[in-house]
């Protein structure tokens, strides 16, 4: 009797130490983001630290934190991975991120079948040289994002090839956009058309693409029985990236496919459908064509306001402010495209993936600095860019 009064009076004293510990264990299991995780594992010894009625030791913290951070996958099923089954479809594959991704899903995954979004039909022997034997995962499909019949044949494309064995792939599981283009030019001057062109391929592009190739996802979960990802390119710290000038249409483009994401993303949850919604967001990386084809088109912007204007007071005001942008764009060293492209493979297998990933420590550090009073991160960004701040 006295064994088990003890016992009782023990636990009733050490009750909510117990508590704390398996709340922190429970809410960790919840974070898949690394920092959040280990914020709940510091406030969980925190209030170790407060409710435990005789002091504990160093190795009580360290074995807490341990068993938090590495609680087994079942106490939550957001770690749980998904299979590596399906076909996968990529757009913008004709160079930078989205080549990257085909040729790494390709020699890197377990997915049957990798379709190739490609705008030029170079670029699908580029890939199939590039991948050798690993090509018979691949097909290249012809798109453009910006047209509806173009987008309307690629998914009519996928749904035969996969009626038609497709390697083994029992349906399309997820769909990764990495279309896209940017124009910079001065907001004043610049002419509205190409601020439509820059919408229709980072945004309406992304939109046509996903409204195309849902219904197929949608099968494709049903049939290999885990669930789909819908993954979209943003750019930087995402809607925190302080914005340079210059780039108005190409920031309204990415912030636009921000909200997007996030809408689309609760839409899926609150219908009950096995689709996830996430968005990648590189900083600065390298080899791209986005800096080869952005000369061409700063050259296509001038002279569309030269000949809005009559005169070159676009170019003779905001030449030097663009040229310096790019110098700097240049020097950047930036982050290699293969990172990207293994960022989005772990999205795919995740059990239930982030709203969105940064890529590159430029992108991880770009949201500290957006969450400073817009002035202070204007005033950064301007000194770090163009080493001045301009007038007020």
């Amino acid at each position: 009797m006295a064994s088990s009064f003890d016992a009782w009076v023990l636990l009733d004293e050490y009750h909510l130490v117990v508590d704390c510990i398996v709340v922190t264990i429970l809410v960790a299991a919840l974070h898949r983001n690394y920092v959040h995780r280990i914020v709940t594992i510091a406030g969980g010894c925190c209030a170790l630290a407060h409710v435990s009625p005789a002091p504990v030791p160093a190795w009580g913290y360290a074995v807490l934190a341990a068993v938090a951070h590495a609680q087994p996958a079942w106490l939550s099923k957001v770690h749980k991975k998904q299979p590596e089954t399906g076909a996968i479809f990529v757009t913008g594959a004709d160079s930078g991120m989205g080549e990257a991704t085909v040729l790494h899903l390709c020699r890197e995954s377990g997915y049957e079948r990798i379709y190739a979004g490609c705008f030029s039909d170079a670029s699908a022997a580029k890939l199939r040289a590039a991948l050798g034997a690993a090509a018979t995962k691949l097909v290249a499909v012809p798109l453009d994002v910006c047209d509806d019949a173009s987008v309307a044949a690629a998914a009519e494309c996928v749904r035969v090839d996969l009626a038609h064995g497709a390697n083994g792939a029992k349906g399309l599981v997820a769909v990764v956009q990495c279309a896209g283009m940017g124009y910079n030019g001065p907001a004043e001057f610049m002419d509205l058309s190409l601020y439509k062109l820059q919408m229709d391929v980072n945004f309406f592009g992304y939109v046509r693409v996903t409204q195309a190739l849902m219904p197929l996802v949608r099968a494709g979960c049903a049939a290999t029985g885990r669930r789909g990802r819908m993954i979209y390119t943003g750019t930087g710290g995402g809607v925190l990236t302080p914005v340079p000038p210059l780039l108005t249409a190409y920031m309204a483009s990415k912030f636009a496919v921000e909200a997007f994401v996030r809408s689309f993303r609760v839409e899926m949850q609150l219908t009950h459908k096995p689709v996830d919604a996430c968005i990648i967001s590189p900083g600065f990386v390298k080899p791209t064509m986005l800096v080869e084809n952005g000369l061409k088109l700063n050259e296509r912007m001038w002279a569309a306001c030269e000949e809005r204007l009559g005169t070159t007071q676009a170019r003779d005001e905001y030449g030097p402010l663009l040229d310096h942008f790019i110098e700097y764009s240049l020097a950047e060293k930036g982050t290699h495209v293969s990172e990207v492209a293994k960022r989005i493979k772990l999205a795919l297998a995740a059990g239930r993936p982030l709203h969105g990933y940064k890529v590159g420590p430029d992108s991880r550090a770009t949201p500290i600095a957006g969450l400073l009073p817009i002035p202070v991160a204007d005033a950064v960004m301007k000194f770090s860019v163009f080493g001045r701040q301009g007038t007020f």
